[in-house]
């Protein structure tokens, strides 16, 4: 079975006047040149020119199988800085030997092609530079489950380019996946077999052997390759507590071969062509489905029934998301990508908890797993944002572990050291404004001091949510975006895939009534993936001290996570006189429905109830000195002694909800703190029933 030549991309990475990233996958090792083009079109004549731009070019590669070649290439103007604000296009050149090809080879420059990766009547895959006097538009999302319920947004934002792409004031000028770029614990059964056939076809070996201590023994090792057989592993032996677990990756070969497939049309004509797309019938014959509860007839046959069931379900669902690749793939081509892990890109609860992160600390498979996550993380998505983060050492490191064969080797466990210690996954986009994507994962601590909660009057109780940044981190922070050159008293927005701002009726229902308790033996925080450190008055307190000494004037959040999309504005004063302006939009999934069903219907209802009642006030949050914090509908009294105030408001879409569930990509649009935002929704048709749009405070 011969693979196709690109595995994966092009996509479009950090773009900026000085440089440009283009990361790319092959399955052969090639000598790989760039083209770049400034693109002119004449008013008159209808006619595009595409004027070379004198270039200098430096690509860097990691063999991460054997046939399996990821390369960045950055691309440097020769004399200039490269033109902001203006058409850029560029192409890709591939040598072997007497062999030349470019992306036209491969039918991406084809214009009507499915696989085509170009817009309109253009040669080439395009974008532009931002430029701070003009508008901006930022599409935002997180969460694209394969075997998710509900259409790809992806395909909406596709749309959206098909019909702008000549009008750089409503084309967008970036791209920000804020996590769940792929669902690394909760894979389809019909993706195992083909994870399997392509990994295999990758790499010779599946990279290290599975490290001693991981108590897998010969009774339990055949259960990597069924479906539904690692549940018991990733529970008991990972410590992990997914819930749907059963086809977990495990392997670095798996996580990479996820990337692909949610990536690249190509690899899905490579399956169909090679009947890799199993029945349900054909997994029972060939011996590829594992059953828990293999010895009793009555319930074999249950099991099965129940399997088929769900088999038969992510098979009609993977059928739906296959033709959206495509769609997916020209949209990280002509857009500058910026991309950020939240949990399941490495698996569910990831360092969710204290107790958490201990178990896994000291289980030799967890470990495996989580370091052969962040290192395919790295590889697919964390290498383009700031390249220059990662020196050479970096890279030989992270090539050494990928071809280890043993996990006794010294290349292996410095593996694991280094990408358990490494503290610089966040980054700042040199977008307009500028943006510092925050990593809410790793750089986690939890308060081993529970603090008080009250909300609304009602629920008092104490908690032990995290701080999701420490201060050492903000620190760290801090000094990435001064070295960036944001200048304060000008705007700035700020990526947190976890949400600063939720739903904070639904949540505190949750903190109140669900969280203190298991539910059928199942710890209520890990299932429900509650990240509410909003309720953490110190961690929040240091959020919103670091950004008050940034001194912006005023702040965009943006968030995923959470599969709703709502908005929010907040005006915090503190006791001295200094204010701070924010306004979040939280937008999820773009591929993963959740709110469906019995349990659907309940948090749907919830959240109709309490949505009713945040359109009705302004709601107003306090925080005393000792960090204890008070939501109410009152304004507080002018006499209380608190750290800060705080005004929240709610804000509505056109349909007057303030709550979407349906899978969407965000749309911002920014001129000036004139701030628009607009769910991109459908397949067809754009549509943009959920909007808003309102200024923001300039600090003087």
């Amino acid at each position: 079975m011969e693979l196709p030549t690109i595995l994966g991309g092009p996509i479009l990475r950090r773009a900026e006047p000085s440089c440009i990233y283009i990361w790319i996958a092959l399955s052969r090792k090639l000598e790989i040149g760039a083209e770049l083009f400034h693109i002119l079109e004449s008013e008159t004549t209808e006619t595009v020119q595409y004027l070379p731009l004198d270039i200098g070019l430096e690509t860097k590669t990691i063999k991460a199988g054997d046939q399996l070649y990821v390369s960045l290439i950055k691309i440097m103007p020769k004399d200039k800085a490269f033109p902001p604000y203006t058409l850029l296009g560029y192409n890709l050149l591939f040598k072997r030997g007497v062999l030349h090809r470019d992306l036209g080879s491969f039918d991406l420059l084809t214009p009507g092609h499915t696989d085509a990766i170009v817009y309109g009547n253009l040669k080439y895959p395009a974008f532009y530079i931002d430029y701070k006097h003009e508008t901006t538009r930022i599409l935002y999302g997180s969460c694209r489950k394969p075997h998710g319920n509900g259409n790809d947004a992806f395909s909406a934002a596709d749309l959206l380019l098909h019909e702008q792409y000549q009008d750089l004031s409503e084309r967008p000028s970036a791209l920000f996946l804020m996590g769940d770029q792929i669902y690394a614990d909760d894979v389809a059964d019909p993706l195992i077999p083909i994870l399997g056939a392509v990994g295999k076809t990758l790499y010779v070996n599946q990279g290290a052997t599975l490290p001693e201590g991981s108590l897998i023994n010969d009774s339990l090792s055949p259960r990597l390759n069924k479906i539904n057989g690692r549940q018991y592993l990733i529970e008991h032996l990972a410590k992990f507590t997914t819930r749907n677990g059963d086809n977990h990756l495990v392997c670095f070969n798996e996580y990479a071969v996820m990337y692909l497939m949610v990536w690249n049309p190509e690899l899905w004509h490579y399956v169909q062509e090679n009947e890799l797309l199993l029945s349900f019938q054909q997994v029972i014959d060939r011996g590829m489905l594992h059953l828990k509860f293999d010895q009793d007839k009555k319930i074999r046959k249950k099991e099965l029934k129940k399997l088929k069931a769900r088999y038969e379900e992510q098979l009609d669902h993977l059928r739906n998301f296959i033709p959206s690749v495509s769609a997916a793939r020209r949209v990280m081509a002509n857009t500058p990508t910026y991309m950020i892990f939240d949990d399941h890109d490495i698996t569910d609860d990831w360092n969710i908890s204290p107790d958490w992160t201990e178990s896994v600390s000291h289980s030799p498979l967890g470990q495996h797993i989580v370091t052969n996550g962040l290192a395919a993380y790295w590889l697919f998505q964390g290498w383009g944002n700031d390249p220059e983060t990662f020196d050479q050492n970096f890279l030989k490191s992270i090539q050494k572990y990928i071809e280890s064969k043993n996990s006794q080797s010294e290349e292996y466990l410095y593996g694991i050291k280094m990408l358990s210690e490494f503290q610089s996954w966040h980054f700042v986009a040199p977008t307009i404004p500028k943006t510092v994507f925050l990593d809410t994962r790793t750089q986690r601590e939890f308060d081993p001091r529970p603090k008080p909660v009250k909300l609304l009057n009602i629920i008092e109780e104490t908690t032990r949510t995290p701080f999701l940044i420490s201060n050492e981190a903000w620190d760290q922070i801090t000094q990435k975006l001064k070295a960036s050159g944001w200048k304060n008293n000008t705007p700035l927005n700020i990526v947190s895939p976890s949400p600063v701002y939720g739903m904070g009726l639904i949540e505190s229902f949750l903190h109140k009534y669900v969280y203190p308790f298991k539910v059928l033996g199942i710890p209520v925080q890990t299932s429900f993936d509650f990240d509410s450190w909003k309720y953490n008055g110190k961690g929040f307190n240091s959020f919103i001290r670091t950004v008050s000494k940034w001194k912006p004037s005023y702040c965009v959040l943006l968030s995923g996570d959470v599969h709703f999309s709502t908005q929010v504005k907040s005006e915090i004063q503190y006791d001295n006189g200094d204010k701070l302006f924010f306004f979040q939009a939280i937008n999820s999934p773009i591929v993963n429905e959740s709110f469906t069903g019995i349990w659907g219907g309940l948090m749907k209802t919830v959240m109709w109830f309490n949505a009713r009642k945040r359109k009705k006030y302004t709601l107003h949050r306090l925080c005393d000195q000792e960090y204890n914090l008070t939501l109410q509908t009152q304004p507080p009294n002018k006499t209380s002694n608190h750290l800060w105030t705080e005004t929240i408001q709610y804000l509505p879409f056109e349909d007057n909800s303030i709550i979407e569930t349906t899978n969407s990509i965000g749309s911002l649009k920014n001129r000036k703190g004139k701030i628009e935002n607009t769910l991109l929704i459908g397949s067809e048709k754009v549509n943009s029933a959920s909007k808003i749009l309102f200024n923001l405070p300039m600090r003087e």
